[in-house]
């Protein structure tokens, strides 16, 4: 009985002991991830956060195309590239993969046109090593302290682990400056207005683009994705209306500016009210309890004084709620600025407003001199700068300007801006209960902030819309003529394997099938190209039907690009195989002068350059002699081209891009030497860079300034690995 009696004791014992483990185990405060957004310098100017990497596709390849086309002085070239190390490492390593998918990432920048001033920042979990992390990156850098923090300087990018984020930049400068500015907490998390911002954003969409407006206020965005179109959509806070130029508003009423305006019209900021009243009140309510409204009001008392008249007669009666103001292209000239109100019925508004006038006897061409200018300037929209000296009444608007010429070209115009398809698009896009509604082909005037200004140079034109629809809050949409890649989400790896240098050369991506998305030029769909790996390539159209499939000496090297060789707006696929190389219709028909099948096999992927923008194309590619060739789209050698061959020495990628105001062509040989050449395919600079271990795979080039400042970032069997130019 006594050992029963003892047993049951100790299996009570046991069993009370795990109860209290399991308790202070579950109780005990559980480590978060870091927050990413923990670690960005209060100086910031512009943040991208992405939440879900893996899961966000779509908006990645939004982003990346935006990224790819942007200024190319700015920090987005770099961004581009660091996502597609991401890409690669959560594609290859199932450590970056369970990061990247569960912790968000920012972006940030305190100078988008410095190309250096910017870093990234990912929250980890107190159990995930960042060393680990970049072992797959940067392996083996030298490491020093700075601040009590461990800082690893590579040559092309920098790291260190700060609050429980990895932090990333490519300058030192920046890296300790964010070490700086967070031991003093002046992060954005801490600023009011930054949170306040943020807090708008929405909750269901992966990718934040938050752009300072002012010192006050922030625009959060995020991409949407609808049939008419690409938009960026976010909230402004509006408790004061002076706080932003995009904040004037007004109820909505009928646009019909775009039928009097020319076609060259590149810039147009409508406020299209109901009445005239909405539109009256909208820019009073703009300028209440500013020093503008106090000086308006005492030079409005002042005018009404001096030309013995009741200004707000003259000046409201013959009015209807349109107004705004556009950018013209001269063609001898710089872009000219007017201003328009629309006129109510068929009204001679000139006799209204005749005492604001000149005292003159005959118009010049209908066009009359203004003896009071602040009046016009006082019912101007705060866009366009304009200096009011020249008015002129035609087809129910009155038009103001600085000199005769844009009145003249408005009167001239034989086509009109409501032709632009670009226009019409946009207008597509807008809010129909949006009170404000501007239009831009062209970076003229800049009512966005320069952070976000800079990205959409991208795009060719884009419209935006205001609406209040919250207390305090102002809707803000922006649509973009973008259309996205379609992209296969990439699968987490079954394991975390070591990639082996010793990988056989079998299981590279170009012996694999593969699949592009290209355009269908007749329709704007997008359509399937896919290579089976072997010699089979097949387009499938939208319809999911095969258009056509043919044989080709396979493998495919690199990517298919989409050119325009004959510029008739058709547009055609031109690839390379070690074969040759290949110019294809949508017909699957070989465009005269291909394949182009040289002796040497081709050896390296094929670049399409346009140096110009002027669909003048060089196909530039390496052959099995060591010969670096340059065709046209005729099949034809380029002549000029004075590259001479290397021999043994074989070219495995070659790639272009504008360091400075040059065009440079990078040349890699298969050993990882740098060829750096002019247009010419002359040495424009000696290179002692090598690329050690280069696999032959991905290879991408952050421009700098010149080209002791540019970086290469390459693939090989140890990882993605980054390597400074040196030139001699």
């Amino acid at each position: 009985m006594n050992s029963k009696r003892i047993t049951q004791w100790v299996i009570i014992l046991i069993s009370v002991g795990l109860i209290v483990f399991a308790y202070f185990s579950l109780s005990k405060p559980q480590g978060s991830a870091g927050n990413a957004l923990s670690i960005v310098p209060g100086d910031a100017v512009f943040v991208c956060e992405i939440e879900g990497f893996a899961g966000a596709n779509d908006e990645i390849q939004f982003l990346k195309t935006i990224f790819e086309k942007s200024e190319k002085r700015s920090c987005y070239r770099q961004w581009l590239t660091t996502l597609a190390i991401f890409d690669s490492l959560r594609a290859s390593q199932r450590s970056w993969y369970d990061v990247l998918e569960n912790s968000a990432i920012v972006f940030q920048s305190q100078d988008v046109y410095n190309s250096n001033n910017w870093s990234v920042s990912i929250g980890l979990h107190p159990d995930i090593s960042g060393a680990e992390l970049m072992k797959a990156w940067l392996p083996d850098i030298p490491k020093r302290d700075f601040k009590g923090t461990d800082m690893f300087i590579g040559t092309g990018m920098n790291w260190c682990v700060l609050n429980n984020c990895l932090v990333l930049s490519p300058a030192v400068a920046a890296l300790e400056a964010i070490i700086i500015q967070t031991g003093k907490n002046d992060v954005l998390l801490n600023q009011e207005t930054f949170a306040g911002s943020y807090e708008l954003r929405g909750k269901d969409v992966p990718v934040h683009l938050i752009a300072r407006v002012n010192e006050t206020a922030w625009l959060p965005l995020e991409p949407v994705f609808t049939q008419q179109g690409t938009s960026l959509i976010g909230y402004l806070s509006a408790q004061d209306h002076r706080s932003s130029p995009l904040c004037v508003w007004s109820p909505p009423g009928e646009l019909n500016a775009p039928t009097v305006l020319p076609s060259n019209t590149v810039f147009l900021d409508a406020i299209h009210s109901a009445n005239v009243d909405s539109a009256w009140y909208a820019m009073s309510r703009y300028y209440a309890g500013s020093d503008a409204e106090t000086f308006w009001s005492k030079a409005w008392q002042d005018l009404g004084d001096s030309c013995q008249c009741d200004l707000n007669e003259a000046l409201l009666s013959w009015r209807t709620g349109e107004a705004g103001s556009a950018v013209i292209e001269i063609a001898d000239s710089l872009s000219e600025a007017v201003a328009y109100m629309g006129i109510s019925d068929t009204l001679n508004a000139i006799e209204f407003i005749r005492p604001l006038l000149a005292v003159q006897s005959t118009p010049t061409d209908g066009i009359y001199s203004i003896a009071y200018p602040i009046a016009f300037q006082r019912n101007l929209t705060a866009s366009a700068t304009i200096e009011p000296q020249f008015v002129m009444q035609h087809k129910g608007y009155l038009f103001a300007a600085s000199n005769p010429r844009p009145l003249k070209a408005i009167r001239a115009a034989t086509e009109f801006l409501v032709g632009n398809t670009s226009l019409n698009s946009a207008l597509a896009q807008r809010n129909e209960s949006s009170g404000r509604f501007v239009f831009q082909s062209k970076p003229e005037i800049a009512l966005l902030p320069q952070a976000l200004m800079a990205l959409l140079q991208s795009a060719s034109y884009w419209g935006i819309t205001t609406e209040i629809n919250h207390s305090n809050q102002l809707l803000i949409t922006i649509g973009l003529p973008i259309r996205i890649k379609d992209s296969p989400a990439i699968q987490p790896p079954a394991a975390a394997e070591p990639i082996s240098s010793e990988q056989p050369e079998s299981s590279t991506l170009e012996t694999a099938g593969r699949t592009w998305t290209v355009i269908n030029h007749n329709t704007q769909e997008k359509e399937t190209l896919h290579f089976d790996g072997k010699n089979q390539l097949e387009l499938v159209g939208a319809d999911g039907k095969t258009c056509w499939n043919l044989e080709v000496q396979g493998p495919i090297l690199g990517d298919v690009v989409q050119v325009d060789a004959l510029k008739n707006n058709k547009l055609q696929m031109a690839f390379a195989t070690e074969s040759g190389i290949y110019i294809l219709d949508r017909n699957g028909n070989a465009l005269p002068g291909f394949p182009h099948l040289p002796k040497p096999p081709v050896t390296s992927s094929l670049l399409v350059a346009d140096y110009d923008n002027t669909k003048k194309y060089r196909l530039i590619f390496g052959v099995g002699d060591g010969m670096l060739m340059n065709i046209g789209v005729d099949g034809n050698p380029t002549s000029g081209w004075k590259f001479q061959a290397l021999g043994d020495q074989k070219i495995k990628a070659v790639k272009a891009a504008k360091i400075g105001s040059d065009d440079v062509i990078f040349a890699f040989t298969e050993q990882g030497n740098i060829l750096l050449l002019k247009r010419t395919g002359e040495t424009k600079a000696p290179c002692t860079s090598v690329l050690e271990g280069f696999d032959g795979k991905t290879i991408d080039i952050i421009a700098g300034s010149d080209l002791t400042s540019t970086s290469i970032v390459y693939s090989s069997g140890a990882g993605v690995k980054t390597v400074q130019l040196s030139v001699q």
